[in-house]
């Protein structure tokens, strides 16, 4: 039991951890979202949040930025696609953000903590990033680049797995994942003032206010004033409308979110903070309409009070620490109403249920007398999921990081020709135009090895080097221990080595003769006394093969000494 209780608690951990929201804050031109492969693409809003499978794509010459929670930004180019591949926090707190750009342009401000996880996905490789770094992606049909701005990423690739440093830019080609192609400079792009000159607007903001809540704070410090006081504590005043008859969740729209419900989405510049991280008050006279910050981080799809009635919905914003629920009443028998409740404060928007979408621009049924004409509601009813919406299998787009999920009663998406918008990185143009000359000759192989870069046909090739270990072709088997000393051997041992002789069947060799003592003949004695000296045998001379011994003779020479004595006696 104890087993599988810890197994229990090992895969039940992830299940209950808070989902993530990004944000969509700056956009310029046509800029469309896809909250899932069954949805259709829709135009983009700002504010709009953004979660996990989320897909972004602009238009030619359109621009758009995406504030990450844990103060890391996102930044689309013109004709590009990406996706929130993995957004989601563990139940130990960990932050897990994966981002892949499909093709197109996409800079990178990584914030993220030593505790969390940021890596960035293009074709061919992904980059993890680390706290304090800039980067700037830009995938074409057959070439994808990783440019390090500022800071440091780690290089993943089948080709290599190294630390790119500030101002390096590695190339990765779409048909040859083996190889890479590493630069020295980065080529500037159109496109990168306006990536600086936002960060060096995020850069400025006062996030001491809300540590635990980094993203939107530009908007706020830029458009409204903060208030310190000791009855409201730290509160956000928002610029003075342009009418009298301004009230909370009444510019803008909801939309309709799996998991979360009906979402509000501002249509003020300054509207994500004070939408889903906290509530509103009313102050008074002097001071107006103050939003009063949550200590709880926890992201909010909108916390207001909401009325029904046949053919409409409205709504109107519940106070903070308000605990308000429909039904409830006091002792004398009249229902609680919310604290905030007015007519002035109540908007009304057209609805029918299965609505995705609830617009109140230009509704023109709202009733004189909320309490009459519409009743009190917890909340407006879920969107139906469609039950054949399911995913039946993933296909994968060869040399791209999308996959196109294959959705039953729908065709396969056939990606079109993508064509390359965005210039070439090219090395700064030179001042001295000449002939190009040789490249310098390759080092030796025993320290680095040359990776060519390829570069236009105006500037003179460049060679980058990157150390890498070297293969001798020497290999050590069991070396000497440390202190050991081969025994000397004297000078005239050192000869040349005789190749060896090629290497032959065996032949068995015939059962050995019984051992037998040999008696010398008398010549052999009478030769070691003579004065002739004797001449061996050349060594080379092989000796002649023996005769096989005979059972009916035998030499002299091997005749045993006690039979030859028996002989002589007689």
């Amino acid at each position: 039991m104890r087993n599988w209780s810890i197994l229990v608690l090992v895969f039940a951990g992830p299940l209950y951890a808070e989902p993530r929201f990004a944000r969509i804050g700056e956009m310029e031109g046509a800029v469309e979202v896809q909250a899932s492969a069954r949805d259709a693409w829709r135009p983009a809003l700002r504010n709009m949040p953004v979660t996990e499978r989320f897909w972004l794509r602009t238009a030619a010459g359109a621009k758009v930025e995406i504030e990450l929670d844990e103060g890391s930004v996102f930044r689309l180019g013109p004709d590009s696609l990406a996706e929130f591949s993995d957004y989601t926090r563990l139940s130990t707190g960990q932050r897990i953000t994966l981002l892949s750009l499909d093709r197109g342009l996409a800079y990178f401000t990584g914030e993220p903590s030593d505790r969390d996880a940021a890596i960035l996905a293009i074709p061919g490789a992904q980059l993890s990033v680390r706290r304090g770094t800039r980067l700037r992606l830009d995938v074409t049909e057959d070439w994808s680049h990783a440019s390090v701005i500022e800071g440091r990423a780690r290089l993943i690739s089948p080709a290599a797995e190294l630390d790119l440093k500030e101002g390096q830019m590695a190339r990765l080609s779409a048909s040859k994942r083996d190889k890479f192609f590493l630069y020295g400079e980065i080529p500037v792009l159109d496109t990168d003032r306006w990536s600086e000159s936002r960060d060096k607007v995020l850069a400025g903001v006062n996030a001491r206010r809300l540590p635990d809540l980094p993203y939107g704070m530009a908007d706020l410090d830029a458009a409204g004033t903060w208030i310190e006081s000791a009855e409201y504590g730290t509160a956000w005043r928002p610029p003075a409308p342009a009418s009298g008859n301004w009230t909370p969740f009444r510019d803008g729209k909801w939309l309709w979110y799996e998991g979360l419900g009906y979402t509000w989405i501002a249509a003020e510049p300054w509207g994500w903070l004070p939408y889903h991280h906290g509530r509103w008050m009313h102050g008074g006279e002097g001071l107006g309409w103050l939003w009063s910050p949550s200590k709880d981080p926890s992201f909010r799809a909108g916390e207001v009070y909401w009325m029904r009635a046949p053919g409409m919905a409205g709504w109107g914003p519940l106070a903070p620490g308000e605990e308000w629920r429909p039904g409830a009443r006091r002792e004398a028998g009249n229902d609680v109403l919310p604290r905030l409740f007015l007519n002035a404060n109540t908007t009304f928007a057209k609805f029918a249920p299965e609505a995705r979408e609830i617009d109140p621009a230009g509704f023109g049924g709202r009733p004189k007398d909320p309490l009459t004409g519409a009743a009190f509601a917890l909340a407006l009813p879920s969107v139906t999921v469609v039950a054949n919406a399911g995913v039946a299998r993933p296909a994968l787009r060869v040399g791209s990081t999308r996959v196109v999920p294959l959705v039953a009663g729908m065709a396969c998406e056939t990606p079109a020709t993508v064509t390359a918008s965005i210039p070439e990185p090219v090395p700064p143009a030179v001042a001295d135009v000449r002939p190009p000359e040789p490249p310098p000759a390759a080092p030796e192989p025993t320290v680095f090895v040359g990776v060519p870069v390829p570069t236009p046909a105006n500037v003179p090739p460049v060679e980058t080097y990157y150390v890498a270990p070297i293969y001798t072709g020497v290999v050590v088997l069991n070396p000497p221990e440390r202190g050991h000393r081969e025994p000397k051997r004297p000078k005239e041992a050192k000869t040349a080595a005789k190749p060896p002789e090629p290497a032959t069947p065996p032949v068995p060799a015939p059962a050995p003769a019984p051992a037998v003592q040999r008696v010398p003949r008398n010549d052999d004695r009478m030769q070691r006394h003579t004065a002739s000296p004797v001449v061996p045998a050349p060594a080379q001379a092989a000796a002649p093969a023996a005769a096989p011994e005979s059972k009916t003779s035998r030499q002299s020479d091997d005749i045993p000494r006690s039979e030859r004595n028996s002989r002589k006696s007689q």
